[in-house]
């Protein structure tokens, strides 16, 4: 029994030495030599939202947050931030107000008052100093010179009277008008200040600029925003999106920067439980390269695709995606599977097979093409190469 067993694994070893190795053929086709990079749907026509600009405020707690990936008409409440510091600030003005109005208006009544009392004095004196200008005036020699002295020096005091009196009606009035102005001046001001308060209230609940979807922004911290948390003056929490006219950013390697061109066609599958293909070219390139996150410091550059046809039913700003750029299209080129070379001290070898036995060689490689490589020199179609 034990014989037959190893008569048996020796044939099985045999037959297996019999089997010719694996080959497979150079072939001459037609491919395309792409690009591949990542991306990440975007809105051409997008509305950042921030808090407003509030004086003496740089923290804004949220108080409402529309859920993400709402759609809202423009003129719609879409967050609110919680104004109570500023209504604090609304009360205490009012009351001020309010103690403003009250002063001007009993200074009001008090000034009519001091004028009025004025203008009798003044009419008074004026009576007086017509009186003593008649007994001025009156010729009369039966008057001894005493009496007619008298009857000057009364009529100069009385002119000297009423020209004061006239003068401190005059100052009374002047004097009216600036303390009035004053406190006018501070109702004014108070009010002015709250309707600039009442203006920061209604700017606190953020209204849509436009139609869109709500898309949540996030920190530098990649944490997006939720109610009750505080943001900082300026900080983007909102971008309203138009899914109607979708676009990609595509996030190019440095290395492959030189082979993205304007107009290059794209092929961009979309990440998701079911993958999406959608075709579009390039119609953007970034100017500048930039570390491709925080964490991640790859130099990449932006390069912006545009769709030949959009799904908006699917289609949502943040989606990734893969992206793969056709930088040239080869009619006739020859393919061999990357398996089949080797590499040895830095040169790409195969191993050409033929009725008269093996041979090595070192061949050059255009391009890698996933599994497939593209040969430049060393090989020529029809040759059978060892895998």
């Amino acid at each position: 029994m034990i014989v037959n067993k190893i008569l048996i694994v020796c044939l099985l070893s045999l037959l297996q030495a019999c089997q010719p190795a694996p080959t497979e053929t150079v072939k001459q086709e037609k491919v395309e030599v792409i690009v591949s990079a990542s991306g990440e749907l975007e809105s051409k026509q997008t509305a950042v939202i921030a808090p407003p600009s509030v004086r003496r405020m740089w923290q804004y707690q949220i108080k409402f947050l529309l859920p993400e990936n709402t759609r809202v008409k423009k003129g719609e409440m879409i967050v609110s931030f919680d104004a109570k510091k500023i209504t604090e600030r609304l009360v205490d003005k009012q009351s001020a107000l309010n103690r403003a109005q009250k002063e001007l208006d009993n200074k009001e009544i008090k000034e009519v008052a001091a004028e009025q009392e004025l203008v009798l004095k003044v009419a008074e004196k004026q009576m007086e100093f017509e009186k003593a200008q008649r007994k001025a005036e009156i010729v009369d020699n039966s008057r001894s010179e005493n009496d007619r002295k008298k009857a000057g020096i009364d009529f100069i005091i009385a002119e000297n009277d009423l020209f004061l009196a006239k003068e401190k009606l005059n100052f009374h009035r002047s004097n009216k008008a600036l303390n009035l102005k004053l406190a006018r001046g501070k109702v004014n001001r108070l009010s002015t200040e709250i309707k600039g308060l009442n203006k920061d209230v209604a700017r606190l609940k953020v209204k849509a600029p436009i139609d869109g979807m709500v898309i949540y922004r996030s920190n530098w911290q990649g944490e997006k925003p939720a109610v009750g948390e505080s943001v900082q003056f300026g900080q983007p929490i909102i971008e309203l999106a138009v899914v109607e006219n979708m676009q990609l950013k595509a996030q190019i390697a440095e290395p492959d920067s030189g082979k993205v061109k304007l107009g290059q066609k794209v092929k961009v599958t979309l990440d998701g439980t079911q993958e999406l293909v959608f075709q579009g070219k390039v119609v953007s390139l970034g100017r500048v390269f930039r570390d491709k996150s925080f964490q991640d410091k790859r130099r990449i550059f932006d390069a912006i695709i545009e769709f030949d046809s959009t799904d908006t039913a699917v289609m949502r700003p943040g989606m990734t995606a893969r992206v793969e750029v056709v930088t040239q299209v080869l009619d006739d080129a020859l393919i061999l599977s990357s398996s089949a070379i080797k590499h040895v001290d830095g040169k790409n070898i195969v191993t050409l097979t033929s009725m008269v036995g093996d041979k090595q060689t070192e061949i050059e490689v255009a391009h890698v093409i996933g599994n497939k490589v593209v040969i430049d020199k060393g090989l020529s179609q029809g040759d059978v190469v060892a895998l």
